[in-house]
């Protein structure tokens, strides 16, 4: 039975190196990381990094943990800061815009190794209980938003929007562009509304077949 991953691993004493190894896997991909490497990155020798992480699997897989881990606690704070507004369709969705557009300036190494360990979740089953768990914390949050806008199964709906935000930032971090809040805004907003909308219609379309609704006269 495979182990699964935990949100605190015995790694936390050494989270300059796996910062470093992180931004190694942000420029190169996993298969760029070494020992040596990840040691000139931090500016430390590699007897150190090898005294934490003696093989190089060890290294990458503390790695991967530590950027969903990571990912997951900013999320966490972000999520309830959501929360105050998610009664406000246009705001909850203009602060996952700008906060995206700040993160994938500020970090986006981090956001890289996100997908990264995404990826490696699809090979290994060790690394699918702590990317569950980042996923479940995001939905949460969107289903508050989709709930307040009026969606008639926000729990599906929110699905649809997290896919469709994580389908944007690995866009804009394969292909940079400018305008990325505007254009997470329009395009998150419009989904948001298209949602909601083929769900009023088709509870009215439903409501008419039971005569509840009369069909409008020409």
């Amino acid at each position: 039975m495979p182990r699964t991953v935990s949100v605190d691993p015995v790694w936390r004493g050494a989270p300059r190196i796996l910062a470093g190894a992180l931004r190694v896997i942000g420029r190169a991909g996993i298969d760029g990381v070494t020992h040596r490497r990840v040691a000139a990155e931090v500016g430390i020798s590699v007897g150190a990094v090898a005294h934490h992480f003696s093989a190089r699997d060890a290294l990458v897989e503390a790695a991967l943990r530590f950027a969903v881990g990571r990912e997951l606690e900013r999320v966490r704070g972000f999520a309830l800061q959501l929360q105050d507004i998610a009664f406000d369709r246009a705001r909850w969705v203009d602060a996952v815009a700008g906060w995206y557009a700040r993160e994938l300036v500020r970090d986006a190494d981090t956001h890289v190794a996100c997908y990264e360990a995404f990826l490696a979740a699809a090979r290994d089953a060790r690394y699918r209980a702590i990317v569950r768990e980042w996923f479940a914390t995001y939905e949460r949050s969107a289903e508050l938003a989709m709930r307040a806008a009026g969606s008639r199964d926000p729990a599906h709906h929110a699905q649809l929007v997290v896919a469709a935000m994580m389908g944007l930032v690995l866009q804009q971090l394969a292909i940079p562009r400018r305008g990325f809040r505007r254009a997470v805004r329009e395009q998150l907003g419009a989904l948001i509304d298209a949602l909601v909308s083929v769900g009023a219609a088709s509870v009215t379309e439903q409501r008419r077949r039971r005569g509840v609704v009369p069909r409008s006269r020409a």
